[in-house]
């Protein structure tokens, strides 16, 4: 259906724009680009996240600074309803385009439905998993989820194609063509390109996932947004109390074109039951009424007849399963002993504390200059599900990269000094004599000595009888000097299963997991 435009539908549709462009570019530039510093990561949208703000204070129960901008967006819901919804949000963009993207009138259009009440005890279940430590707001933040489906699955593979499109045309044998195509690889590697081609475990679900909810949309108009988000179930809750009301005259005809037009399910067409909570403030309602039968205004929100659509048996039942599910997590073998593959990016804290503030949005795993960081899938137990780990055989820890700690929006992952970062441990390497080439075949190779980073090295050799009797040098971890960065196991000549593997024992975040136990005499 074609909308008339009025002058504050265009100023929505500016806004969308221009917060949808700023978010791709922040994200884009979320990127090592030759500096160790980033000026302005993309992370400045959770910080303006209250869902994040709300959770993370429930959580850890301490805020790091830079989300407080997020409290910026609070007058505003109490003035203009939920504004950031229809007007800034780039996931709302999305989905608001997709919606009405050619598709033909629809009856459900602007109807506010039963399932509308999901959103908020999808909230009301992360604010009850949040009260005891558990923070997972972030699987349907979506703010969180449109960053780590874009950083972990689309943006690699939009790089990727341009990457073998480029060296395909710089290959072609016509001298000026290919110059061409060398001007345009250098123009896009400084401007788009990242600085390393990334591949990430789950990509094609974090794909899946986020074509599948975009699709929705076409069933119900912005269905994630009206049925699913939790943020959008905060914001409605706040909305309540908003200012701007939406009004109508006597001289509605009941044509229905403001419900057909509607983006959010919020009733305009019933007048007094209009639902603020439901209204993304898109002002089509008002566009399309033949009549100019709606108006908006300023007053109080004074017996307002928007009822949130929730009992109280189901407020206190999605509040205690979230409770619940954080206390049943909490007994999880890995929250006793995490997996020895479990290697946490440098700066991270203590695993409880950990969990309690990341949002998995994935910025720490896109900014990893050798695409080390990775998503779990178990690794961590479900409570740790898509937070980052290490994987040395994709990637090591940088030496002197310190970029994780910058983007983190939480402070799961504290940005450390280079010095600090240089001297923190993450983990511990473990030479493995069944397949480690001097111990197993005694045939020289000094690849992990030889790329170890540390100022001291931490791996040095040994020598020992080798075929024949002859002697080779053998690598030895020196566990006072490592630091895990697992470069030694990236490097590792051996193609499989390393000859020397990084585990988390000895990280400087947790003082219990140490290599040798507490009490027992060695030698």
């Amino acid at each position: 259906m074609r909308l008339p435009i009025d002058g504050k539908q265009t100023a929505r549709r500016v806004s969308q724009a221009g917060f949808l462009a700023l978010f791709l570019v922040l994200l884009v530039k979320t990127d090592y680009g030759g500096r160790n510093e980033l000026a302005y990561p993309v992370k400045i949208f959770l910080d303006a996240d209250l869902l994040v703000f709300a959770t993370s204070f429930l959580s850890a129960h301490k805020l790091p600074a830079a989300l407080f901008l997020a409290l910026l967006f609070l007058p505003v819901t109490l003035l203009f309803g939920r504004a950031f919804c229809g007007w800034v949000c780039p996931f709302g963009t999305l989905h608001h385009a997709v919606s009405f993207a050619g598709k033909p009138e629809a009856a459900e259009r602007g109807v506010k439905t039963r399932g509308s009440r999901w959103k908020f005890l999808t909230l009301l279940f992360f604010a009850g998993a949040a009260l005891f430590g558990l923070q997972v707001s972030g699987l349907l933040d979506p703010i969180s989820f449109l960053i780590r489906s874009l950083s972990l699955s689309i943006l690699p593979a939009v790089d990727a194609c341009l990457r073998a499109f480029l060296d395909w045309g710089y290959a072609l044998p016509f001298r000026p063509v290919s110059d061409r195509f060398d001007g345009a690889y250098v123009f896009l590697r400084a401007h788009f390109l990242s600085f390393y081609p990334s591949r990430y475990g789950q990509a094609f679900l974090f794909f899946l996932l986020f074509t599948g909810v975009l699709a929705l949309n076409r069933y119900r108009t912005r269905f994630f947004c009206r049925f699913v988000c939790p943020l959008g179930g905060l914001l409605g809750l706040l909305s309540r109390l908003g200012l701007l009301r939406l009004s109508m005259d006597d001289s509605c005809t009941r044509c229905m074109k403001c419900r057909d037009a509607c983006a959010g399910g919020a009733n305009p067409h019933c007048g007094g039951n209009w639902s603020s909570s439901e209204c993304v403030t898109c002002f089509n309602c008002s566009s399309v009424c033949p009549e100019g039968a709606l108006s908006w205004k300023f007053a109080a929100a004074r017996g307002t007849r928007d009822r949130v659509d929730t009992r109280r048996r189901a407020v206190l039942a999605a509040m205690s399963f979230g409770a619940a599910s954080a206390w049943v997590l909490s007994t999880s073998p890995a929250a006793a002993h995490p997996a020895p593959s479990l290697v946490r990016p440098p700066g991270s804290r203590k695993e409880d504390e950990f969990l309690s503030r990341c949002v998995r949005c994935g910025e720490c795993m896109k900014v990893c200059i050798t695409g080390g960081l990775q998503p779990t899938l178990l690794e961590a137990g479900v409570e740790g599900l898509w937070t980052p780990v290490l994987a040395p055989r994709i990637g090591y820890c940088e030496y002197n990269c310190t970029l994780c700690g910058q983007v983190c929006p939480t402070s799961a992952i504290r940005s450390l000094p280079g010095d600090e970062k240089r001297r923190t441990v993450i983990g511990l390497a473990f030479v493995d004599p069944s397949r480690c080439i001097p111990f197993a075949q005694g045939s020289p190779c000094i690849v992990c000595e030889e790329h170890c980073p540390t100022p001291k090295k931490a791996i040095v050799f040994r020598q020992r009888p080798g075929k024949g009797g002859v002697p080779v040098k053998v690598p030895v971890v020196e566990t006072d000097l490592c630091i895990g960065c697992g470069i030694c196991e990236y490097k590792c000549p051996v193609v499989d299963l390393a000859g020397i593997r990084v585990t988390s024992v000895g990280e400087t975040r947790d003082p219990d997991n140490r290599l040798k136990l507490p009490g027992f005499s060695y030698g």
